[in-house]
C-alpha cells in the first residue's frame, strides 16, 4: 500500500507528471501491481478507491458547548458561531 501512496504523493508534487506521457511512464515504471497500474492508467477513480479500500466519506462536526444559565439579572451574551462541513468524494 505504501508504494501507491508514495506514487500518488509524487504525482501531486511533481508538475512534470501532469503531462500524459510522463504520467503513463511514471505508472508503468512503478512497482505497483498490474491491477493498480491499469486502474491508474485508465483513471478509474471508483475502482481504485474500492481496490485500496478507501473510505471517502469522512465527516467532522463541531458543536459549541452550551453555556450555563445566568445566575444574576444580566442578559446572556449571544455569540455568532458558524459551522461548516466539507465532504470530499
Amino acid at each position: 500500500m505504501s508504494n501507491i501512496i508514495q506514487l500518488l504523493e509524487r504525482m501531486g508534487q511533481d508538475a512534470a507528471l501532469q503531462t500524459e506521457a510522463n504520467f503513463d511512464k511514471a505508472i508503468t515504471e512503478s512497482t505497483l501491481s498490474t491491477t493498480l497500474k491499469t486502474l491508474l492508467l485508465n483513471r478509474d477513480n471508483i475502482s481504485l478507491k474500492r481496490e485500496l479500500d478507501v473510505c471517502p466519506d469522512v465527516v467532522c462536526l463541531m458543536v459549541p458547548a452550551e453555556d450555563e444559565e445566568p445566575t444574576n439579572e444580566e442578559e446572556p451574551k449571544e455569540e455568532n458561531v458558524e459551522l461548516k462541513a466539507v465532504v470530499h468524494d
